[in-house]
This record gives structure tokens, sequence and C-alpha cells, in this order.
């Protein structure tokens, strides 16, 4: 992984999964753009669940979070998406923003929302409601 690799984003089409990988401290500009590339790919691949695999993620800015839950999150609403999967970051400070925009946005959430220790069981509890073995594509974001 080169340093300015701050996000790689996987489709697993197969399953309808989108699994969204960050790393570091990312900067405003590609956290965003990153964020609107997924709602894209998934309206174009027609993604019905995502992984947010945030364990390598540093904190997310404050200005960040409010641009989540104002801009981005209703436009992810759209995307009538089933499972929602957070693998958790060894960061405390992303953790902290992560829950309390969760907290936030909870009573709006349509899709099931589940939080992991470990990429791989929630990529299996994401793909439960569809058989296969994946086809996998791979974007970056830098």
């Amino acid at each position: 992984m080169e340093s300015e690799e701050y996000l790689l984003l996987e489709s697993d089409r197969l399953h309808h999964l989108l699994v969204l990988h960050w790393y570091g401290f990312v900067p405003s500009e590609v956290y965003r753009e990153g964020l609107l590339e997924a709602v894209q790919i998934s309206r174009r691949e027609h993604m019905q669940n995502w992984v947010m695999n945030m364990k390598s993620m540093k904190v997310i800015r404050q200005a960040d979070q409010e641009w989540t839950m104002n801009t981005w999150f209703p436009q992810f609403q759209l995307l009538n998406i089933k499972r929602l999967a957070f693998v958790v970051s060894d960061d405390i400070f992303n953790q902290m923003a992560v829950s309390n925009m969760i907290a936030t946005l909870r009573p709006k959430f349509l899709a099931e929302v589940e939080y992991f220790q470990e990429l791989n069981t929630a990529l299996r509890w994401a793909q439960e409601s569809t058989r296969g073995l994946g086809d996998f594509g791979r974007f970056s974001v830098k």
C-alpha cells in the first residue's frame, strides 16, 4: 500500500456487496470523494450491502462528521442498503466519531447495522442473504 492510499473500494457483484477499506488519517477531500464514489458504484452496480472496514482508519474530522450526516447520509438512504457492517477502528477517536454519527442517524436507518472486530466476520454477515463465491472488482481513491 502506498502512503497516499486512504481508501480501497472493492465490489462483490455476486453478493451485491461494496467494501470500503479506510487507512490512516483521511484528508477531507478524499473522505468525501470516496463516500460519494461509493454511492455512485452502489447505484450503478445495484449493491445492497456495505462493509466499512475502518480497522486502520484514524479520527474523522468534526466537519466531515457533519458532512456525512447532513450531505452524504440522505444520498446513502436512497440506495436502500439492506446491511451495513462496520469493522471497528483500533483508534479510539475514530470509534467515538462513528458511534456519535450512528447514534444520531440510527432512528433514520433503513439498513441493518452491526459492528465487528474482524473483517472476515463482517463480510460473512453482509453476505448471509446471498450465495456464491463472489466477483471482486477493485477501485482505489488516493
